[in-house]
Order: C-alpha cells, then structure tokens, then sequence
C-alpha cells in the first residue's frame, strides 16, 4: 500500500467531493482522510489522504480526478509511513514543548517539528527586539530579507490579536517571495515571530491557523523558562 497526501481545488457545490472520491475509488485508491483547508470564493480547498495499491497508480489517478469538472490538482505528495493525525500531532507537539527545559531548547524543538509537520522549506524564529534569527531549521532566506518579511506579516498576524495577546493569523497573513510562500505568527508580545515559509504547495488558510496555535503555545512555555 502507496500513501499520497492529493491537495485539490474544487467547487465548492454538493457533490463534487463524492465526485472526486468516486474517481479515486475507480482506480482501488482508498479516501483515508480528509482536511478542510480553505473555502472562500466559491472553492474548497481540501487535502486527501489517500491509499494506493501502488505507486504505478499515481499517474492513472492523476488522470481520474482531473475529469471531474471544476477541479484543480495543486500537489500529489508521497507519504512515507502512516498518514498524519493533524489533532493526534498538535497535542503531542504542545506536549514536548513544555518538556524542554531551556528557552534555547523549546525554540529549536518548535522551528524543527514545525518544519517537518508541514513539509516547510523553513521555519524560524526572529527576534524583532535583537533584530537577529535565533532558531532555525531548514534554508531561510538572508537575515535582512527575513526581517523585512517577518515585520510586513506579524502586522497581519497580530492585527487581530485578542486582549489577552494571543496572535490571530487570517488569511491574508501570507506573503510570495519567489515561489516561496511565508506566513509568520506572533510568539504573544515577547518580540518573537514564527515564520514559516514553503514553495510548494502554498500555505492556507487552516495552516496559517495552526502556526499561530503553535506560536502562541510557545510563547507560553518560552515564558516559564526566561
């Protein structure tokens, strides 16, 4: 058995997701999950966990799904072992976070599990206090490129803040710098931001969502240990 995540774009209407799962099943692939990523505009976003006999299907599926109407395939990514739990991963993330015991440390966990649960390019975290990167992980682009970048989106991420500081990320809270798309959440107001960029394929909404959930869950634990 072959696992693929398949990101589609589709009508946002009834029954074109039967549709699309009905091509899928034609050829012995198997709807494991489904996530919501958008919807706006008339059109649903939505990421398919899918099981195949095999990779040899991958083409053939491909073919299926684009002869439903109105749908738009913006990746196919392979899936090596079982498929991600986005709920099951989000609790054990905020768990081992308030594990570590340095500040340093908590920030070099959440650039690397971040960056791995969303297939990113890069996730970082910047200063804008020391305006300097102090985690890492993944190929960034250049510190005063990433400042620029970090200042222009932890103003949308933070436009919507709540009293209590807790960062709002909408959906207009992502930038494109080349074929790179990068979204950043303020770490509460310790002057951190997350950012998290990716080429492919784009960062939406739902993600945006879940960076600022981790963003804040840090900035509580990062507090306990400063």
């Amino acid at each position: 058995m072959s696992n693929y995540l398949i990101r589609v774009q589709l009508p946002d209407r009834p029954g074109a997701l039967g549709a699309v799962a009905s091509r899928i099943g034609s050829v012995g692939g198997d709807v494991i999950s489904i996530d919501i990523l958008e919807r706006e505009h008339g059109v649903v976003v939505d990421e398919l966990g899918v099981g195949l006999a095999g990779d040899h299907l991958i083409g053939l599926l491909r073919d299926e799904i684009l002869e439903v109407d109105g749908v738009v395939i913006e990746s196919m990514r392979p899936v090596e072992g079982a498929m991600p739990d986005r709920h099951a991963e989000l609790l054990g993330m905020a768990t081992e976070l308030f594990k570590q015991v340095s500040s340093s440390a908590l920030l070099d966990h959440l650039v690397v599990r971040v960056r791995r649960s969303l297939a990113a390019t890069f996730a970082a975290i910047y200063d804008c206090v020391g305006a300097e990167v102090v985690a890492v992980d993944g190929a960034p682009p250049p510190p005063d490129h990433l400042a620029d970048v970090s200042s222009s989106l932890v103003l949308a991420a933070t436009a919507g803040a709540d009293p209590a500081g807790a960062a709002a990320l909408p959906t207009n809270g992502i930038v494109v710098v080349g074929d790179v798309s990068m979204a950043a959440a303020g770490m509460a107001q310790d002057g951190l931001v997350l950012v998290v960029g990716r080429a492919d394929p784009i960062l939406r909404e739902r993600e945006l969502q879940w960076i600022a959930i981790m963003a804040e869950l840090a900035g509580h634990g990062w507090r306990q240990l400063v």
